[in-house]
Formats: C-alpha cells, sequence, structure tokens
C-alpha cells in the first residue's frame, strides 16, 4: 500500500479564516499531561492540558494532502476565531450557534472557537436533499434553538435559502478588521463550570422534528474517562474517526477521548472509506491506531475486502478497540473480521459491540469478549457487554411497569447515572416523557441482561411488527436480507417495518429497498423482488405486503449509516413511495406475463391442475416454469403430489420421488414423467432442491433412510446458492443397493464433481450421512480438491457398535419413528413384541401401519410397501457400516449437535464430548468446531427448529469462506 502524504507546513501556524492550518507532522508520542482529569471543569481546560503535548490531529480531506495539526496549534487558531466571533452583530452568552459544515476540519476548529468565546455550540447535521423537508426542518431548529446563529462555509449558504429570519454568516466574511473581544469571551470561556451545557447535540429527527440533546462539560468529561477506564486506552494510544462531528460517537468517542489522553486523532472522510474499504485498513497501519469504530455494515464491507484480497499483509498489532454501535452486530460478520484481523497481527478480540446514544454521550457500554462469548451461547446478535463506570443499566417488566424483569426476560431497557443527559433543550414535553418516575432515562428499546450481566438488544419498542399476534424484530428481517447477498439490491439500504392498511386488523410487513439493477431490467426487478419475499417469508411465515424499490436519494442515512425506519414508515403512509409501488407492481407482473407459458401437453395440464388443488392458488399463477418449490411445496405435501399426480394419470407405474425432484418445473416434471412411462429411469444421486445463485453450491447426504426430503426446508433458506441433495440408488425400480461405504462415497464424490468440476465443495451429511460425507471428503481431497466446509450433523464417527446387534425389525422401528408415523415412547413400548414377528415382516409392517398417525401416512403416502423399500434400503446401509471403522483425516470439520437418541447417549454433554467429540481424531491441525442446535437429533431438521437451524448453520459456512 501507498501511504498518505503528509503536507508539512513550512511556517507557524497561519492567522486564516478559511484555510487549512497546517504545522509539521508530528509521530506519535506519550505525552505528560499537566492535570488529571478528575481536576478539570469544562472543555476549554481540556483542550489547554492537551495543548502541552507534542500530540493532535491528522486530517484527510477529498484532493489535498493530509495535514497535521498540534494541539497547541489548535489552542491559538481557536483563540484566533474566538475574536473573529465578535464581529457578528447581537451576539450575547445566551446565543446558540448552529455550526453547519462539512468537513470534520470545520467544525472541529470552529467548534473550539465557539467554545473558547464561552458560546453554546449546537452541531447541525447534514441537510436533506429534498427542499421541502429541508425548509420544515430548518424552521423547525428556527425555533427549537431560539434564533440562533448559522456558522458556515460559504459554498453551503445556498441550503439555507428560503427560511425567513435566519442568521447566516459564512466564516469567509468574518471582518478581522472589528476584531474585538467580546467580554462575555474572556468572561465565560475557560470559566464554565461541570454544570453548564456545552454542547447540544442533534437528533436525527426520526418523527420529522430534531430534538437538542443537551451535554453538560462534567457528563462528557465523566463519559470520555469511563470509556478509557473500560478499554484500557492510554497516552500515546492513536485514534481514528471517519464520521462527521455532527455525530455524538465522532465528538466523544475519538475527538475528546483522545484529546483527554494527549493522544493523535486521525479523521478521514466516510466517502473516503465506503468507496474503499482497504483505506481502513491502510489507515490503521500506517498510523498505529488503537481506538476506532465502524457500524455492523461497514464491518462487513471491510470483511468482504480482506475475504477478497487474501494475499493482503499489513501490522495491525497496535488495535485494541474496533467500536460497533448504531446497528445490530451480525456474530458471524464479528467472527470472520476477527479471523482476518488475526493474519494482520491482532492477537485480541478487538470488536466492541456496544450501546451508546447522543442522551449517553455515545457508547456507554460495550462486550470486550465478542465474538466468543456470543458464539458460546449461540447467539445471532452480538451481547452489548457491560458498563462502563459512570451510567448503570436496568430492564424493567413490560407486564408490571414498576417491577425489574428476571434476568433473561425482555423488557424496557433504562439508564441512569451522571454521564446520562437530563434534558432536551427547550423541549420539556420530550424531557417528561423520556424518563421514569423515579429518574431512568428510558431509552426506547428493549433488551434482556443474562445471567452474566450482559446487556442483548431485542429491538426498539417503535421497531416491532406484530403479525396476526407475533412479534418481529425489523432488524432481523432487515439482517436476513441483507446477509442473504441479494444481487439485485444495493447493501446497507434496506428497511423493514410495520404497515396497517386501513381497516386491516392486523399489521403487515413492509420491505423498502435501492435496486442495484438498471430500471428497464424486468427479469433482475423480477427475480430480486422474489428473492426478497422468500426471504422474509421464511422468517415470519408471511410474504410482504409492500416491496418497493427506491432510488438511494431518498433513503437519507445519518452519519453512522442509519435509515430512519420512522421516516420511511411515514413516507410510505402518506403516499410518497405509491408511484413507486406501483411502477414495480407493473414491471413485475409484465414479466410473468411474458414468461408466463401455458400447459399444453395432457401430462402438464394434470401437474397444473393437481398443484392448483393442493395449494389452493388459482391457475394463472402455474406456469409451465414455475418451480414447484416456489409455489410453495414443501417436505410435508411433495410425497402427496406425487400421489395425487399418479392417481389423477391412472397409471400403474409408480412415479419415482426423483422425477419431482431433479427439475421441478412444471415442464420439465411432465417431461419426465412421459419419458418414464416409455423407458426406465437412469439413476443420478444429484437431486437439485435449489438450483439459483452463484455461490458455493452446497450438497447434502441423505440420512440412513436413503431420502433427501428431510433437505427441502433447508434448501429454502438458500435463496441465492444452489442447493444439491444426494440421494441413494434403491428407489427406482430395479436399482441395485450399494454394496460397500467405499463405494457410496465415490459414486457421490463423481456425480458431485459432474455438477461442480472443481473446488472448494460445501458438503454437508445428517445422520448416518455425515459418515458418508467424511468419506466424501476424503475422495475430493486425495484428488487435489479443498473441501472449505464439510459438515457432520450430529453424528459420531464410530458407528459400528450401535448397529451390529439390530436386525431388519429394529431398522424398522427407527425408520417409522424417524418419519414421525409413531412417537419416541410408542417405538420404545412396542419393540418387545415388534421382535417376536421378525420372521414376519409382512406382520410387522402392518403392525406399525395400524399404529401410524393416519394424517401422516397420507401426507407421506405410505403403504406397506413403501414402508418396505425404505426400510431395506435403510437395513442395507446398517449391514454396510456393522464392519466401517473410521480412517485417514479430512482438512477440516464442522459439527452440529442436538440432543442425542437415548441409546446412544446419557445425555447431550456425554454426546457431545464423548462420542461426538471423537471426530477430533479425523480432522488435521485442529481444524474441528462444535455448534449447539435446537431439539433432538431426530427432528433437529423439522419445521419448528429449521429457522435456528438455517441461521446456525449459515454462519457457520460463513466462517468456513463459502
Amino acid at each position: 500500500m501507498a501511504p498518505y502524504v503528509t503536507e508539512e507546513a513550512t511556517s507557524s501556524l497561519p492567522v486564516s479564516k478559511s484555510g487549512p492550518i497546517e504545522s509539521p507532522a508530528q509521530p506519535s508520542s506519550v505525552s505528560t499531561l499537566n492535570a488529571p482529569m478528575e481536576s478539570l471543569n469544562n472543555f476549554s481546560e481540556l483542550l489547554h492540558r492537551a495543548a502541552t503535548t507534542t500530540s493532535g490531529l491528522t486530517f484527510y480531506q477529498p484532493g489535498k494532502k493530509a495535514s497535521h495539526v498540534s494541539y497547541a496549534s489548535l489552542l491559538d487558531d481557536a483563540k484566533h476565531n474566538a475574536h473573529l466571533l465578535s464581529s457578528i452583530d447581537g451576539l450575547s452568552p445566551s446565543t446558540i450557534l448552529l455550526l453547519h459544515f462539512d468537513s470534520q476540519y470545520d467544525t472541529i476548529r470552529w467548534f473550539w472557537a465557539a467554545t473558547l468565546a464561552g458560546l453554546l455550540p449546537a452541531i447541525s447535521t447534514p441537510l436533506v436533499n429534498d427542499a421541502a423537508q429541508r425548509k420544515k426542518h430548518l424552521a423547525h431548529l428556527q425555533s427549537l434553538l431560539l434564533l440562533p446563529v448559522v456558522l458556515t462555509a460559504e459554498h453551503l449558504v445556498p441550503e439555507f435559502d428560503g427560511v425567513e429570519g435566519l442568521r447566516v454568516h459564512a466564516v469567509e466574511s468574518l471582518d478581522a478588521s472589528n476584531e474585538q473581544l467580546s467580554s462575555f469571551a474572556a468572561a465565560t470561556g475557560p470559566e464554565k463550570s461541570k454544570d453548564d451545557i456545552a454542547v447540544l447535540m442533534l437528533t436525527s429527527g426520526s418523527t420529522g422534528n430534531a430534538k437538542a440533546v443537551s451535554l453538560r462539560h462534567g457528563k462528557v468529561l465523566k463519559a470520555v474517562q469511563g470509556k478509557s477506564a473500560h478499554h484500557g486506552t492510554v497516552p500515546g494510544d492513536a485514534f481514528l474517526n471517519w464520521v462527521g462531528l455532527d455525530h455524538v460517537a465522532s465528538l466523544t468517542e475519538i475527538h475528546l477521548h483522545a484529546m483527554s489522553l494527549g493522544s493523535d486523532q486521525i479523521h478521514v472522510p466516510a466517502s473516503e472509506l465506503l468507496r474503499d474499504p482497504l483505506r481502513f485498513v491502510q489507515l490503521l497501519e500506517q498510523h498505529k491506531i488503537a481506538y476506532t469504530f465502524g457500524p455492523n455494515f461497514f464491518l462487513t464491507q471491510v470483511r468482504d475486502s480482506l475475504v477478497a484480497n487474501p494475499t493482503l499483509t499489513a501490522d495491525l498489532s497496535p488495535l485494541k478497540a474496533l467500536i460497533s454501535g448504531g446497528e445490530s452486530n451480525v456474530v458471524a460478520t464479528c467472527d470472520a473480521l476477527t479471523r482476518e484481523l488475526r493474519r494482520f497481527g491482532v492477537k485480541n478480540e478487538v470488536i466492541r459491540p456496544g450501546f451508546g446514544m447522543t442522551e449517553t454521550c455515545a457508547g456507554s457500554i460495550y462486550s470486550r469478549t465478542c465474538p466468543s462469548l456470543d458464539i458460546a451461547a449461540g447467539l445471532e446478535f452480538a451481547n452489548l457487554g457491560t458498563c462502563i463506570p459512570g451510567i448503570q443499566m436496568r430492564v424493567m417488566s413490560l407486564a408490571a411497569k414498576d417491577e425489574q424483569a428476571p434476568d433473561g426476560e425482555v423488557g424496557e431497557f433504562q439508564v441512569s447515572g451522571p454521564i446520562v443527559f437530563d434534558h432536551y433543550f427547550n423541549n420539556p414535553e420530550a424531557t417528561a416523557d423520556s424518563f421514569s418516575a423515579d429518574g431512568w432515562f428510558i431509552t426506547g428499546d428493549l433488551a434482556w441482561i443474562d445471567t452474566s450481566g450482559n446487556l442483548n438488544l431485542a429491538g426498539r419498542t417503535k421497531d416491532t411488527i406484530i403479525v396476526n399476534g407475533v412479534k418481529w424484530s425489523s432488524t432481523e428481517i432487515e439482517t436476513a436480507i441483507e446477509e442473504e447477498g441479494i444481487p439485485g439490491l444495493v447493501p446497507s439500504f434496506t428497511v423493514a417495518f410495520p404497515h396497517r392498511a386501513t381497516g386491516s386488523p392486523t399489521e403487515d410487513i413492509a420491505v423498502v429497498y435501492s435496486p442495484a439493477y438498471a430500471a428497464e431490467n424486468d427479469q433482475a426487478r423480477f427475480e430480486t423482488a422474489t428473492a426478497i419475499a422468500k426471504t422474509v417469508a421464511l422468517i415470519t411465515g408471511w410474504k410482504p405486503a409492500h416491496l418497493i424499490p427506491l432510488p438511494q436519494g431518498l433513503l437519507d442515512k445519518s452519519s453512522l449509516g442509519k435509515i430512519s425506519r420512522t421516516k420511511v414508515r411515514t413516507a410510505l403512509e402518506q403516499g410518497e413511495y405509491a408511484a413507486f409501488e406501483q411502477q414495480d407492481l407493473a414491471a413485475r407482473k409484465r414479466y410473468q406475463e411474458s414468461t408466463w407459458r401455458k400447459p399444453e401437453t395432457a401430462t402438464e395440464k394434470t401437474i397444473q391442475a393437481q398443484l392448483v388443488k393442493l395449494l389452493d392458488i388459482p391457475p394463472e399463477e402455474v406456469s409451465l416454469d414455475s418451480s414447484i418449490f416456489d409455489l410453495g411445496i414443501g417436505s410435508f405435501n411433495l410425497i402427496l403430489l406425487k400421489a395425487m399426480i399418479q392417481d389423477a394419470m391412472d397409471t400403474k407405474t409408480d412415479i419415482p420421488m426423483s422425477v419431482l425432484l431433479t427439475d421441478p418445473t412444471v415442464s420439465a416434471i411432465a417431461s419426465s414423467i412421459d419419458k418414464l412411462l416409455s423407458s426406465p429411469p437412469v439413476y443420478n444421486p444429484i437431486v437439485p432442491l435449489q438450483p439459483h445463485g452463484t455461490k458455493t453450491p452446497l450438497f447434502c447426504i441423505h440420512p440412513g433412510s436413503g431420502d433427501i426430503l428431510v433437505f427441502i426446508a433447508l434448501a429454502a433458506h438458500f435463496p441465492t446458492r444452489p442447493v444439491y441433495a444426494i440421494r441413494t440408488r434403491g428407489y427406482n425400480p430395479d436399482e441395485r443397493l450399494f454394496a460397500s461405504i467405499r463405494e457410496t462415497a465415490e459414486t457421490y464424490a463423481h456425480h458431485i464433481r459432474l455438477t461442480q468440476p472443481q473446488g472448494p465443495y460445501a458438503i454437508a451429511g445428517y445422520s448416518l450421512g455425515s459418515t458418508l460425507a467424511f468419506e466424501v471428503g476424503k475422495v475430493l481431497e486425495a484428488q487435489g480438491q479443498q473441501v472449505h466446509f464439510l459438515a457432520s450433523i450430529d453424528y459420531p464417527p464410530h458407528i459400528a457398535h450401535y448397529v451390529q446387534h439390530l436386525n431388519w425389525t429394529d431398522v424398522l422401528l427407527h425408520i417409522a419413528f424417524f418419519l414421525e408415523l409413531i412417537d419416541e415412547a410408542t417405538m420404545l413400548r412396542i419393540t418387545p413384541h415388534m421382535h417376536t414377528l421378525d420372521d414376519n415382516r409382512a406382520a410387522a409392517l402392518d403392525y406399525i401401519l395400524a399404529l401410524a398417525d393416519k394424517t401422516r401416512l397420507h401426507a407421506l403416502a405410505i403403504d406397506a410397501a413403501r414402508l418396505a423399500l425404505i426400510s431395506d434400503i435403510a437395513e442395507n446401509f446398517r449391514v454396510n457400516v456393522e464392519t466401517y471403522q473410521p480412517q485417514g483425516s479430512v482438512e477440516r470439520l464442522d459439527v452440529f449437535v442436538a440432543d442425542p437418541p437415548r441409546y446412544a447417549a446419557r445425555d447431550r454433554r456425554d454426546w457431545r464430548e464423548n462420542k461426538l467429540g471423537a471426530w477430533a481424531d479425523f480432522v488435521r491441525d485442529d481444524k474441528i468446531e462444535f455448534h449447539d442446535c435446537p431439539g433432538i437429533h431426530a427432528k433437529m431438521l423439522n419445521r419448528e427448529h429449521m429457522a435456528d437451524f438455517a441461521r446456525i448453520f449459515k454462519a457457520v459456512m460463513k466462517r468456513r469462506g463459502v
């Protein structure tokens, strides 16, 4: 990486009204500070204290070389500019100075000028593009801030046009010839007390009206001390900031925090890093950064950039803390980035997810054990840790507002303490609404505190979507959409929120996103909408009622990349998006109509009719190219569909399940059936459950039954990744069963490579499929291929002793339980009687069918012949593993753990440590990990557990880089 060039000035600090202050760049150094933080009363004393050191600020500005400013130079410049402010008519100690600049450099220097002049600075947020909204916002500030003086740059003055009464002054026009130090400047600047207001920070104004948070000198100084104590920052630690000073994190987390230590601080525009996330890594190395921050969306960009550049080198060993807030942190992202950072010399866990608000002087609660603690707890979103000195937290019961919620129970999150603000400026109503009767600040978040005292957020009270009484988190939905990597949307511009139509008895889900496709690309539009809708439906069981693509310009972001859900929701309800939604619906309908093909042959019409009957949908929704899975067919009704088609065609020939699975479109199924009736099928173990996407395909290997219905629900959670199931030989008529595990593995590996010729591969096996996945992995690695993800879903390596004393009857019992024809208690109760029928298979089958759940039998189209076939296949595998002993090793392995069968282990701990743990003997270099999953072995992939299992499974795949 080529370093930035630091511009070195050839003289001392120039006296200038607008140009950059420049002084020779100084190396980071540990300076002796002349007074303890506890003795300081205000910000002015803080700057004077820092000015005794040789440290300072480095600014990167677009189109310019970097400039270094020592704290001493900053102090001199602030004194000079405080004089310039006296030329503004009507300025008094009670005047609020609204600072509006588009560079960190200008905001910082005029912030300190106002502070030394004894004025009260308010830092303006960037103004929105919409002229009407901008005028409304400025008119509100005019009233809220009691007719402030607006200080800005000359090129920004036009932004204030059209608002009457504003006193706008460009810094370039301040009259140096009238420099007279105001009486209030000399008298009040350094003499502010800890209880005086130091700065007004504006909230984002999610309701359309921003609030001004009053931050007092003493509270901010106390907060800075707390941050330093919590994170262990010391003089000499360098700090990096990349957002404007209008965000409290920039002001307190970096600027004042670094100043309190007399440390160097680096400021770079956000646009520089968002355009090239590797620039972030470059700056961390170049300036030996110890402390910085970035929200989850930016950490994701950095992670992706590092993964895409595996040969990149850098020394990031000084990094102590990468603070992350503003949105929930995805554990998989934190884990993947932590792994990447380790190759740059970062030894500790430096990603620090935290909670903070403007009202708490930015971050005030942080985790220092991310991601290890979160992974161990099986969390999707990182916990936020514990409080810094100066704040305390509690969660109040939602049922009894005056009682604290027990540990682990979600409730209303509140904070208190000397760093928490005490009022909104000029807004007593908002202040009164924001504090409890006993003086705790009501954050507006839902949260729970775990048994170790760590904070976990459960969403905003205003950002919960309630559909038919069931609550869903907007953040959870947005994260699922973002993490899916859908090509047609721009990352980090997705918003999910509730919407209740007039007269509707319940809320609906609305999703707004920014499209990455061209407006005229109807196919990409349709595919993107389909992928988003499917992702939302998998989480909530409901498709979005509104799904609207919007230009990025209509989705304004805060400094930390947050989009106000309330603003977006209000705009939808006011009809501002109606034209975009109608245009999108018309384009999607146009694409559907252009691609819709009418069934022509008798078989095609039969399949369409059975789908219409089973799913209760109109015929026009079933095109020849429709996938039965996209239409709504799942593992529960797939077999029933097959039986319905077979009955409707009145054929004696059994239609193999592979006909419906291999290519699941109406056209392909019809063609396969017609071909089947004229010639026997050819065995192919590869069954495409989800053939679309550009990510590394996932191959799922069957359990002992040999069938792959269990993977259909899992495949639905991968709308952008091809998912193939591998089924055994023997289900089609006259197919020979496999003679050994070796033959099985070699056959599967051969067909995997026909489907995906080159690695890296992703392979998972469930139950007995774990053994086959291990053997397939060895075959592929022996062929010189890489297997980046190899999964054993709840099955140990040593299995022979489990099956050596079993027979066909035992297999039948386990198959009946696995298919949920009988429950476990029934299986155990009838086992002695079943063994009296060992020599009478027909009687054994009839006995099971008589006890079986009739609804389940119908759904699975199970009869005696079908149940016998499944049992025969499973018995063949039992025989093949009777003498099987695992040998050799694989590069890596992930083991997914559920509650064990009763015969296999005493409990989950015994199963994990003594049975599944034996896989460690067959994995090289300790590249094995274990992941706890909900449910029992036989039902861990069932619908009731699938959402949680898929979340865990997908996170592990990401950590493995596939």
